[in-house]
């Protein structure tokens, strides 16, 4: 009963932050607005997800940022194990990724991060412009296991096609950000 009432919580939570969004931002100004389907909302955030990961621990103020990536982790594993809750969770982590920014504006002002905010802003911008430009064939092929994702499912045991057995690694990205 607890963990339906945290849900429930957390649902009514992302309601009112949505309705608020609603109000001063218009669905055509949205960040992904642009994107052509969902698998390219994924993939952005799988971007900013791994590209933000080293300055996880450089920032732990950052309330938004902690809560997103939790939440990107559980998205991108509800997705690829097709969970009855992956629309739900990709919900959430849109709706964070747009007032992500306004977070880091704020945490600007404090001179000792300010360069680090900077980072992540742009790590942001890019993670968010890259995976919406990104080809299709390039969206089915970017998740993989460099992400550092604990997707509950072995290698040998997930369904690849021979495609995606060939792909290079996103372990092997050098982020210019960082």
């Amino acid at each position: 009963m607890k963990q339906d009432s945290q849900k429930e919580m957390r649902k009514e939570m992302f309601d009112r932050m949505e309705a608020e969004l609603q109000k001063t931002c218009k669905p055509e100004e949205r960040m992904f607005a642009l994107h052509p389907d969902e698998d390219h909302i994924i993939v952005s955030h799988a971007l900013f997800l791994m590209m933000s990961k080293p300055l996880a621990v450089k920032l732990p103020s950052l309330k938004g940022r902690y809560l997103l990536r939790k939440l990107e982790e559980e998205m991108l594993t509800a997705c690829l194990t097709e969970s009855d809750g992956f629309p739900e969770l990709l919900r959430y982590c849109n709706l964070l990724y747009e007032v992500f920014p306004y977070e880091l504006a704020a945490a600007a002002r404090n001179a000792a991060i300010a360069s680090k905010i900077r980072k992540l802003q742009a790590i942001g911008m890019v993670a968010a412009g890259y995976g919406g430009d990104m080809d299709d064939d390039t969206v089915d092929d970017i998740l993989d296991d460099s992400l550092g994702i604990d997707w509950r499912i072995p290698t040998g045991k997930a369904l690849l096609s021979e495609k995606d057995t060939k792909h290079p690694l996103l372990k092997d990205f050098e982020t210019p950000f960082i």
